[in-house]
């Protein structure tokens, strides 16, 4: 109430406010007294206010009057005198012109050489010389906003993603993440987005591409093939835009290849049909995950089962798909250290400079390429330094859409 009472004494609130305050003071003895009191704490600055005079208006030209005289320069003597003689037959000749009534003849501009409107090749080079500069220094300034663009764009998606995923762990009795199963139809990382979209948590399929990503460039990068219009029935829309793949497709996909795999094929044309139900499952696995890696599970002894989620800072559950080289490294000395270590050749997107990674605690950070290795936890492989599942339950490792937790596993 303090605050409004000052206001009032300085006449800075609005108009209603104004009589928000003249009727707490009709009202409130407190009030009065309060802003009697502030009143008076205010008076010595009104009896000590001094007006100030403005300065005169001519006080600039008096202080140009009194500055010195500037010092002549030089040269400027000779020529002053040189000039002397000229100027007076000039005014005598002007002077009897006029008492002869002669008219004076009007003053017409020339234009000098020097002052020629067209331009020399002089100045065409310097002009391009000045545009290659500026285009120089403004150019990095610009791939450099376009780069931080895409990323926040990119880590904007992961952020949506995280916390649909939060809502589905929040509704499982485990507090598990979105499952993957380690074999079959559905042993592929991209199962995140057909489990949430069946939990009414994500309807947009925009959100699993990332802006610094081309879906042609991916599938060519990755080694796989779009498929053809004719050959599957969800590609209604260009392969650069993206597919919502649903449980029930999943579910269609695997019992038409099912069929076939009992029936067989006694004909051509259902060998054709066949061979269009396995492009159609490996297309549905293919773009389910979108642009974007997700975590293959972990083991927890001898089973392997989602991870479960604590709100680790340092466990990542998601990042921009990246398709990694792995090379063996044997050991004969101790077969302990016989790993694989994974190369960072892979990264497509964001101009290969990193990667954005979701972390379970929901924190979204940008790794850049260079750092990749000296992590911890690398997020791309496992412990051992392959693209599977973790081989325990802190061992976090995200693959793209279409990669099984287990190398060997079988998919369909």
């Amino acid at each position: 109430m303090q605050e409004d009472l000052l206001g009032y004494l300085l006449g800075a609130l609005e108009e209603d406010e104004m009589r928000r305050v003249e009727k707490l003071l009709r009202e409130s003895a407190e009030a009065r007294r309060m802003l009697a009191e502030l009143e008076r704490k205010l008076r010595p600055l009104h009896e000590d206010f001094e007006v100030i005079e403005p300065p005169p208006s001519d006080l600039v030209s008096r202080t140009l009057d009194s500055l010195p005289p500037l010092p002549p320069m030089p040269g400027a003597e000779a020529a002053a005198e040189e000039s002397i003689e000229p100027q007076a037959q000039n005014s005598n000749a002007a002077s009897a012109a006029i008492e002869s009534g002669a008219s004076t003849p009007s003053l017409t501009p020339v234009l000098e050489r020097g002052d020629s409107l067209s331009w020399t090749w002089r100045d065409w080079a310097g002009s391009f010389t000045a545009a290659c500069i500026l285009l120089a220094i403004a150019l990095p300034t610009m791939v450099e906003g376009r780069f931080m663009a895409r990323k926040q764009a990119c880590q904007d998606n992961l952020r949506q993603l995280g916390m649909a995923m939060t809502q589905y762990v929040n509704r499982n009795a485990e507090a598990r993440l979105p499952s993957v199963e380690s074999a079959g139809y559905q042993a592929f990382a991209g199962m995140y987005m057909p489990r949430l979209h069946a939990a009414g948590l994500m309807m947009d399929p925009t959100s699993t591409h990332c802006p610094s990503i081309q879906s042609n460039d991916f599938w060519q990068a990755s080694g796989l093939r779009p498929m053809e219009d004719d050959q599957i029935e969800v590609a209604d829309e260009s392969v650069d835009q993206a597919t919502l793949v649903t449980l029930r497709m999943l579910d269609d996909a695997a019992r038409e290849l099912e069929r076939f795999n009992q029936m067989g094929a006694t004909s051509v044309a259902e060998e054709t049909a066949w061979q269009r139900a396995i492009a159609r499952l490996q297309w549905l696995q293919q773009t389910a995950g979108g642009h974007y890696a997700y975590t293959l599970g972990v083991r927890d002894g001898e089973q392997f089962a989602s991870p479960r989620f604590q709100g680790r800072s340092s466990f990542a559950v998601m990042s921009d798909a990246a398709l990694l080289r792995v090379v063996d490294m044997d050991s004969d000395e101790d077969p302990l250290l016989n790993k694989a270590a994974s190369t960072s050749d892979g990264l497509i997107s964001h101009g290969g400079r990193g990667i954005n990674v979701l972390y379970e605690d929901g924190r979204v950070r940008f790794i850049p390429r260079e750092s990749m290795n000296q992590l911890i936890d690398h997020p791309l492989v496992n412990h051992d330094g392959r693209p599977e599942a973790g081989v325990n339950i802190d061992d976090a490792s995200l693959a793209p859409s279409w990669q099984a937790p287990f190398v060997h596993a079988r998919q369909r």
